[in-house]
């Protein structure tokens, strides 16, 4: 196990974590044409209208991804994200701002009517961005909702204008009109892309559609500068849940298929246990239940990436820091990227003096994060995942963080043959 950490925890400093630069970047882009619908795949005689046909002949070697989007500011990191030409971009959540500002109203389907009528035109002036067009026009586009987009603030199967945010939301993506997606709850979808060996699945979750209400725990502000930031308290409810029955169904099956790395795309946070804004954690059973999965049934390759902080950070699960222990260690480093926001990032900064005023300002946060590799990165981003497959012994993933201007921010390097399981070893355990 002792490895497998090390390994989690290496290249923290030096090349590997890359300083903050904020040169501008200039560029011409193609424009537009129409968002990729997505497709149907059929297994057997089933028809999954939740999966995206497999593409075997399309080799990735770029995946995109970021959340946190206000589509009617600014946000010049669209241009940053053409120039590293993705063919897959993730939408993480957060994809528009429909609560923003904060919609009028004394009862709650008041709030969501407004919230509803905003969403038609908030998704077309993200579409109408020269920059995301060109995107459009090279990438594949997936993605989850959280709850800017889904509705109200930090809301779950509570909100009562989910079946038409679903539809705005599939509208968005192109779905066709008679598309049977527009007719199942849930917004979670899966592909597998490439040839064996060259094999990547993308995994959507869907952490909005069921998830069960969020417990308050009413801690005292000062907490905030402790290191425990946020409202909530884990549920001690096991009946709550996150994903619903179905969607963990689903998931458990989607996860045997073959593929050499997967790609768990989650809104919230999995790994990141500490803070008590909303997580996995909220629901301790049903983290433990994912992390359960992959370790008893030996899932290769899983790299996560999640959203909604309005800060960007890697974490790496360190089972010795957690209560189950080798019970939910996939006996490989389980990264969890989350990038957070596009323009939506909400530092805490020290202005600078006047006779500095050509300095940034300086960003602090304090926030514990016991399985947290290096630093927070506070500034406008989007993450980026890199597969050489021609490298020495089955390929290399690097996993990074871009500043809205391009430059490289963090860096975390692993070989795809130490994202499977250790087979020398018992499942969980370490040498």
């Amino acid at each position: 196990m002792e490895n497998r950490v090390a390994l989690c925890r290496r290249q923290v400093c030096g090349e590997e974590m890359i300083g903050v630069f904020f040169s501008l970047l200039t560029g011409t882009l193609r424009l537009s044409g129409a968002i990729m619908a997505l497709l149907l795949i059929t297994t057997g005689s089933t028809l999954r209208a939740f999966d995206l046909a497999a593409q075997p002949d399309k080799v990735i070697q770029r995946v995109a991804f970021g959340s946190c989007n206000n589509s009617t500011q600014p946000a010049p990191v669209w241009d940053a994200v053409a120039k590293v030409d993705p063919q897959v971009w993730l939408w993480l959540g957060d994809t528009v701002y429909a609560d923003d500002p904060r919609p009028t109203g004394d009862t709650l389907a008041e709030r969501t009517r407004v919230v509803l009528d905003r969403l038609p035109g908030l998704y077309a002036r993200q579409r109408a961005l020269p920059a995301y067009q060109s995107l459009m026009n090279r990438a594949l586009i997936m993605g989850t909702w959280d709850d800017h987009d889904y509705g109200l603030n930090d809301m779950g199967a509570d909100f009562p204008g989910r079946v038409e945010a679903q539809q705005h939301f599939f509208d968005f993506y192109g779905e066709p009109k008679e598309s049977p997606r527009r007719t199942r709850p849930g917004v979670y979808s899966s592909i597998v892309l490439g040839p064996p060996g060259k094999r990547l699945q993308v995994v959507i979750l869907d952490t909005r559609s069921f998830r069960s209400p969020l417990e308050n725990g009413n801690f005292p502000r000062e907490q905030r500068v402790e290191g425990r930031p946020g409202p909530y308290r884990p549920s001690s409810d096991e009946t709550t849940t996150l994903l619903g029955p179905d969607q963990w169904a689903w998931l458990e099956r989607t996860l045997q298929q073959p593929a050499e790395v997967r790609i768990i795309a989650s809104s919230i946070q999995v790994i990141a246990d500490d803070h008590r804004f909303e997580k996995w954690g909220n629901f301790p059973h049903e983290r433990r239940r994912l992390l359960r999965l992959i370790h008893d049934q030996r899932i290769g390759g899983v790299i996560l990436v999640s959203g909604d902080r309005h800060t960007g950070e890697l974490s790496c699960l360190d089972p010795l820091r957690e209560p189950e222990g080798d019970a939910i260690d996939p006996g490989y480093p389980l990264f969890d990227l989350t990038s957070s926001a596009l323009n939506r990032s909400a530092p805490i900064v020290a202005n600078p003096p006047a006779a500095n005023a050509g300095r940034r300002p300086v960003v602090f946060s304090h926030e514990i994060n016991r399985h947290r590799i290096g630093s927070r990165f506070g500034y406008n981003h989007f993450g980026l995942i890199e597969i050489d497959w021609s490298a020495t012994g089955g390929g290399e993933v690097t996993l990074s963080l871009r500043a809205e201007t391009g430059d490289e921010v963090l860096r975390q390097r692993v070989a795809v043959a130490a994202l499977q399981p250790d087979s020398g070893a018992r499942p969980g355990g370490g040498n």
